[in-house]
């Protein structure tokens, strides 16, 4: 049972460093004349991503 607590324990610990960091527009950054649907393609968010 200690075995399963701490297998669940490192699996939340776990969780929030998969997170990704994603800079709206790359360069850019985020205004005007940027395609956002060409930077947004091939990108797959997760949740705990940052934008």
């Amino acid at each position: 049972m200690a075995l399963v607590k701490l297998l669940a324990l490192a699996f939340l610990l776990a969780v929030p460093i998969s997170a990704t960091d994603y800079t709206v527009g790359d360069a850019s950054g985020w205004t005007l004349g940027v395609d956002y649907n060409n930077w947004v393609s091939g990108k797959t968010f997760q949740v705990g991503d940052r934008l």
